[in-house]
């Protein structure tokens, strides 16, 4: 999400720069000679300008946010570390899920026990990394995304399964990755995200 930012930061900068400095330059020019009405009427234009192009800006970003399936992974994957690191409960976990809305209501997340299971340790810090692709599920209306996670020495798999919301992807389950698709996958690439 930081990586999105900064893009959307940088396009900023790239549309504003020179509206600003053109339109800088006309009202100043119009301003020496005289002409301080349309120098007013052309400085509010630019300011109405500016502030239309930022609503869309954002709007941009906030669809970007939830449309770009790994967006929505690390999100979820921040949650979860979260949820390990504060050793929170499952309330409050989907809770943290729904606030950030990241998931559909039928949420289905991994139970306590299979966390135990697989060697996730409450209160450990985990680093995450993100499988580089979304593969399509079995029934074909999802997608699935694979994390890693790591703490010292141990590494384990989870998988997100993931459908299309009126241009949101939400998150309707997450499961620990048994054995075989552990050997599956264990040889994709995978991006550590940061929180």
């Amino acid at each position: 999400m930081r990586s999105t930012r900064i893009v959307f930061i940088l396009i900023g900068i790239l549309v504003y720069a020179p509206i600003v400095l053109l339109q800088g330059k006309a009202v100043y020019r119009q301003w020496k000679e005289g002409q301080r009405r349309k120098a007013w009427f052309r400085s509010g234009a630019t300011i109405a300008m500016c502030v239309v192009l930022l609503l869309f800006i954002i709007s941009l970003y906030q669809f970007t946010l939830g449309y770009q399936v790994p967006l929505v992974m690390e999100r979820v994957m921040v949650a979860f570390t979260q949820k390990l690191e504060q050793n929170m409960d499952m309330d409050q976990y989907r809770q943290l899920l729904l606030e950030s809305d990241v998931i559909d209501t039928e949420f289905q997340a991994i139970d306590e026990n299979d966390l135990e299971q697989a060697g996730f340790k409450k209160g450990q810090k985990y680093t995450i990394s993100i499988g580089e692709q979304a593969f399509d599920s079995d029934n074909g209306d999802s997608v699935v995304m694979y994390a890693l996670h790591k703490s010292g020495e141990s590494s384990i798999y989870t998988a997100v399964e993931f459908k299309l919301y009126q241009n949101k992807w939400r998150a309707v389950k997450h499961w620990i990755v048994d054995e075989e698709k552990q050997n599956e996958i264990s040889s994709m690439k995978y991006f550590a995200i940061k929180r």
